[in-house]
């Protein structure tokens, strides 16, 4: 007669019958501690996996600046390589149907569309620090649902648009674009001005 072993299943709520290899023959006793082995193990590993997925939760660490001059050529994901000029937040992805970029390394102009697994404030806060270390001088910085930080850097604005995704993470929108030159003041006109009258 065959043994019959119950494994605890915690996702589904219930024992599963397992049934004992041939010609193994136990008594009463012996099934019973046999088990409760098994479901004492199934409980450590359920115990393991939640563990194991909440040890995660409570690690924070820095972002950091990439860049090729500090991290080196392997250091920068290939997708971000040809940007010297911009620190990107470690584990960025870009996003290639909605980024745009016209030129390369400190010419460059565009939009660049990112992801990144960060809350939305960590983003914020790791550009504000970050740009000025790029030689970027802040212009406005609002910090809200939507998040926006201007920069001018010589002859060009860097947009940065900070969006929470609804999954998780959050998406950043980066628009480099050629600086405007200022409106020239009116001249002035030399001589006397004549005004007549309409006939």
């Amino acid at each position: 007669m065959g043994i019959k072993l119950f494994v605890f299943n915690p996702l589904a709520g219930y024992l599963w019958k397992i049934p004992a290899p041939l010609g193994c023959h136990t008594s009463e006793s012996g099934r019973v501690m046999h088990e409760l082995g098994v479901i004492r193990i199934a409980s450590w590993l359920v115990v393991l996996l939640v563990a194991t997925a909440l040890s995660g939760c409570g690690t924070i660490t820095p972002l950091t600046a990439s860049s090729r001059s500090e991290t080196g050529a392997g250091g920068v994901q290939p997708a971000f390589a040809q940007f010297t000029d911009i620190p990107v937040p470690a584990n960025a992805k870009m996003d290639l149907e909605r980024s745009l970029v016209l030129g390369e390394r400190e010419g460059w102009t565009g939009r660049i569309v990112m992801s990144v697994n960060e809350n939305a404030g960590r983003i914020y806060d790791f550009y504000f620090a970050e740009m000025p270390r790029f030689k970027w001088e802040p212009v406005t910085a609002v910090r809200a649902e939507t998040s926006v930080l201007t920069y001018i850097q010589s002859d060009r604005v860097a947009t940065i648009q900070i969006h929470t995704r609804t999954i998780g993470g959050a998406t950043i929108l980066m628009t480099v674009s050629p600086r405007g030159k200022p409106a020239p003041a009116p001249s002035t006109m030399s001589g006397e001005v004549q005004i007549s009258p309409l006939k």
